[in-house]
């Protein structure tokens, strides 16, 4: 069973925005941020240390379908999410997580297979036939991403509060061994429908004055995944193959 919840309890679900970083100098982006956010201020608010390990099975038939079961271990506590990755992309859309409770820092998927399985119904309305309990008794460590960083409070005069991050993701691929680093900034929000001007205020303010930031439109597993992903050489089609080697008898 999960230990439940030892978190900090949140009303609200929260919503993170990624950005690649084109110039990395933390103080240059929070400068014209301070800058542009006149009531707005922004206070350091500690280090980032969490390691984030992403399980699938061996085909990676869950993360194929959007499914991203997460183990996250910080500090203080370590815990599982199931995260739904959201097929339209814009960035402004979000794809759904659900926290599954907390655990200890060795506990696998294959320790949890019914309550992540019903889960997983849950937020796919009962869509699959297949197994889940079977398939996540299958499931290993897929993306292992070691995140190290910089957090920073940003607060409005109307009581809002937002997280800025400026992270070093340390990514490895658990079956291939091949690793990356990749610098990101993300911006997390509360969505509390009551600050919806305060978010795009933030928004904008990035958008506008800080070309060094570019929005991607993933979210932190998928560009994980991708910086550690086995690329494949382009196979030539046999017609094509046919040709050549034909021009070249000719030009011998």
């Amino acid at each position: 069973m999960f230990h439940g919840d030892k978190g900090k309890p949140s009303k609200f679900k929260t919503i993170r925005y990624n950005y690649d970083i084109l110039i990395d100098n933390e103080r240059m982006s929070l400068s014209k941020l301070g800058a542009r956010l006149g009531f707005y201020s922004i206070e350091y608010a500690g280090k980032i240390n969490e390691v984030e390990t992403v399980y699938d099975t061996p085909n990676n038939l869950l993360t194929g379908v959007g499914i991203v079961i997460r183990k996250k271990h910080t500090p203080k506590r370590t815990y599982f999410s199931l995260v739904k990755i959201n097929s339209i992309k814009n960035s402004r859309n979000s794809d759904r997580k659900e926290f599954l409770g907390e655990c200890d820092p060795n506990d696998q998927p294959k320790d949890f297979p019914v309550q992540i399985a019903d889960k997983i119904n849950q937020i796919f309305n009962n869509l699959f036939t297949i197994n889940l309990v079977d398939m996540i008794k299958h499931c290993s460590p897929y993306v292992i991403n070691e995140v190290t960083g910089n957090l920073y409070k940003i607060h409005s005069g109307t009581g809002y509060e937002a997280e800025l991050a400026f992270e070093t993701m340390n990514v490895k691929n658990a079956r291939t061994g091949k690793r990356e680093r990749v610098r990101n900034f993300s911006i997390i929000f509360p969505m509390d429908p009551n600050y919806e001007h305060e978010r795009e205020q933030i928004l904008n303010a990035v958008d506008l004055y800080c070309n060094e930031l570019v929005p991607l439109n993933r979210n932190k597993f998928e560009i994980a995944e991708i910086a550690v992903k086995t690329r494949v050489p382009k196979q030539m089609p046999e017609q094509e193959k046919k040709e050549k080697k034909g021009k070249k008898k000719k030009e011998e």
